[in-house]
């Protein structure tokens, strides 16, 4: 979704743009700026590619048979059916790109280059495609860069027989590229650190969204209610929201509070936010909660509107977190873990509250002194869209990355 933000402001500034989906079709919720564009490196190909030698030889319409959109989709909604052992494997010969069993995909994405012409720059959407980028790098003679999109939370959840060999692979392929692009300040130093790249190779560009058409709330809501909106798993915290709410709700101060709970869900979450809904089930809350799995983009923003204070405590540090500018685009304030980017986007914006993740209860304690204070709320609500439209706005973000990395020549337009 960031990405085709990015293209589609970028095809209105005039330039041309295409953007090529990889492993998975595009799961957007903005109309698609280069639909029906081939699917290169696709889920299932790669999986018996790596698996299976047979497949590294088989005819292009067996392929494109396996690249179909619904199959892929059907795929993708059994998140969880690769083994640990598998992935790291998989992971490995993605990185090893033209030297391992996924040589014939890396061919496909070169030939597809070659017999359209060869544009003046590209973007790998996250460095994890650095093995392709690299060839492509090579071949076509031409800059190529990679975003930095929390990559380091995958990748240290590999096996150990993998993790270590993955950083070195990624590493090498890296040093080959251009550069890469940072959406914060935080993770462009952890990175660099960790591939051990020059800093000079690390460029910072905010994460962006689309603002046009996003009209925030011109009240505060008629009841008191807490939001999260991100995906529906332990990573992402939503159990700690869960037991700061029944907390809030434990205290006396907050009778009318209601949580409001959505984001994407995969076969794989399921039982997770079961555990979630039974937990609030038994606190006696089952009319104070609500939990909307893989919503529509109207039903985002209303839902971001329609809420006080906006929580994701994720467990782990962030290189960004676009829900974050999504929710303060909406009016709505946010209260974040003192951690990663976080700290970053609330001293831009003045939209929100942070708290020591470290600590028992601060969670709570935050939310509770913003909930009693909806002047406050109101405050931080009006700042925190201005400042996401100032700051934030690919209509905005686009021309800039523009300048910063494509620019020293302006007659590039692809």
């Amino acid at each position: 979704m960031r990405d085709n933000s990015l293209a589609r402001q970028l095809l209105a500034l005039g330039h041309d743009v295409t953007m090529l989906p990889t492993y998975l079709p595009h799961f957007l919720d903005e109309e698609d700026a280069n639909p029906d564009q081939p699917i290169f490196f696709g889920g299932i190909n790669v999986y018996l590619q790596h698996k299976f030698s047979l497949f590294r030889h088989t005819p292009k319409w067996i392929d494109k048979a396996f690249d179909n959109k619904w199959l892929l989709r059907k795929a993708a909604a059994r998140s969880g059916m690769t083994s640990s052992k598998d992935l790291g494997e998989i992971t490995l010969s993605t990185f090893r790109g033209e030297d391992g069993p996924l040589e014939k995909e890396v061919k496909k994405v070169l030939d597809w280059f070659t017999s359209r012409g060869t544009p003046d720059i590209i973007f790998l959407s996250t460095i994890m495609l650095a093995g392709i980028g690299k060839v492509l790098k090579r071949e076509l003679k031409i800059p190529v860069y990679g975003f930095l999109q929390g990559e380091d939370s995958f990748l240290d959840s590999l096996l150990p027989e993998y993790r270590m060999e993955a950083w070195k692979l990624l590493s090498q392929d890296m040093a080959r590229l251009d550069g890469c692009i940072a959406p914060s300040k935080y993770f462009g130093d952890l990175m660099a650190d960790r591939l051990s790249l020059p800093t000079a190779m690390i460029k910072h560009h905010p994460n962006g969204i689309t603002t046009e058409g996003i009209i925030p709330k011109d009240s505060l809501p008629e009841s008191p209610s807490l939001g999260y909106l991100a995906r529906l798993c332990p990573l992402k915290g939503l159990d700690i929201l869960v037991d700061a709410f029944i907390e809030l709700k434990d205290s006396g101060k907050h009778d009318d509070l209601v949580l409001k709970i959505a984001g994407g869900m995969t076969d794989e979450d399921e039982p997770f936010v079961e555990e979630q809904r039974s937990k609030l089930v038994r606190a006696g809350l089952t009319k104070y909660f609500t939990i909307s799995p893989n919503i529509s983009r109207d039903e985002k923003w209303i839902l971001l509107k329609s809420v006080s204070v906006f929580s994701v405590p994720a467990r782990y540090p962030e290189a960004f977190g676009l829900y974050v500018v999504e929710a303060m685009l909406a009016g709505t304030p946010v209260v974040l873990p003192e951690a990663g980017a976080f700290p970053e986007i609330i001293e831009n914006t003045q939209g929100g509250k942070l708290y020591n993740p470290a600590t028992s209860g601060s969670l709570m304690e935050a939310l509770d002194e913003l909930l009693s204070d909806p002047a406050a709320i109101k405050s931080m609500g009006i700042n925190a869209h201005h400042a996401v439209r100032e700051k934030y706005a690919n209509e905005k973000l686009a021309e800039i990355l523009v300048q910063k990395v494509v620019a020293p020549d302006p007659a590039n337009k692809k």
